[in-house]
């Protein structure tokens, strides 16, 4: 079954629904090539000191940016900003380390099948960061759900359920926050030994020029938001509130800077601009979680 699942993802990817570079391949092939830009800290001190951090998500989470033949991830600035907040609170401030993978042109949902890949997947990534664990796992993922729900190759997109489109999301929350204390049946450890307050943040699905340009594509992209806000606000679906949400920082405009050229991806100064702006609630979190 997993077999033909990669088959069908595969599929889909020569099917060529295109808005600017907007494509979708979730193949373990084509992400080796964009680099899954997972930095691993297996060899950090354990010093209590440290709090670790990863971002997880599609091409916005590697830093896709076309118009240069680099990635440009939003990590390195959030871990930048989120130790000067620190930084200037205290001299013995704890360090902030941030690691990301991120999976140019991958849905959500292929995301959430593949959850202990050891190459790709979100639980096998989380659980080889130890000593100390993660305590936050920050999500940004559906901008290509809402392509491939809405494009042409789906003329059903009008009818798309956004609660139906979030809960690929939702599934790589649980991912985590479900994960019981102890070992797994297959012997492997699981995410969020040795800690009980492991938090997952859901960013809000940012606008692109598909969505200005497609009525359809908007409104499941505002239903979606909404529903993972309501989430997170929810006493009985927040995980006792280690489920947070919130609004991508910027809106989409064509001649913003903070944007690439084709209208989906950030440019260089937008990744910066994301990491910055997303550290104060970030820090809240974190505060609020010691």
């Amino acid at each position: 079954m997993r077999r033909e699942r990669l088959a069908l993802f595969t599929m889909i990817a020569t099917t060529s629904f295109i808005f600017g570079t907007l494509s979708f391949r979730p193949t373990i092939q084509s992400h080796l090539k964009r680099s899954s830009s997972l930095k691993m800290m297996s060899s950090m001190t354990t010093s209590p000191k440290f709090i670790r951090i990863l971002c997880y998500g599609d091409s916005l989470t590697a830093g896709t940016s076309p118009q240069t033949d680099q990635l440009h991830p939003y990590g390195p600035h959030l871990e930048r900003e989120l130790n000067r907040l620190y930084s200037l609170e205290s001299d013995d401030a704890p360090s902030i380390v941030v690691r990301w993978r991120g999976l140019p042109g991958w849905t959500a949902s292929a995301m959430s099948e593949y959850l202990d890949d050891s190459t790709v997947g979100l639980r096998s990534a989380a659980n080889s960061i130890r000593d100390p664990s993660l305590s936050l796992v920050i999500i940004l993922a559906g901008t290509n759900d809402i392509g491939m729900l809405t494009s042409s190759m789906n003329p059903s997109g009008d009818g798309v359920d956004a609660e139906m489109a979030i809960e690929p999301i939702l599934s790589l929350h649980r991912a985590c926050l479900e994960s019981d204390s102890g070992d797994d049946r297959d012997g492997s450890v699981k995410i969020g030994v040795g800690s009980n307050e492991l938090r997952t943040l859901a960013v809000g699905i940012p606008e692109s020029a598909w969505q200005q340009s497609n009525q359809s594509a908007q409104k499941l992209c505002n239903d979606m938001n909404i529903l993972l806000a309501s989430m997170a606000s929810s006493s009985t679906s927040n995980f006792g509130g280690r489920l947070s949400f919130v609004g991508f920082p910027f809106v989409y405009a064509r001649e913003d800077s903070k944007w690439s050229s084709d209208g989906l991806h950030l440019s260089p100064e937008g990744y910066e601009v994301l990491g910055v702006e997303l550290a104060s609630s970030v820090k809240k979190i974190l505060d609020d979680s010691s």
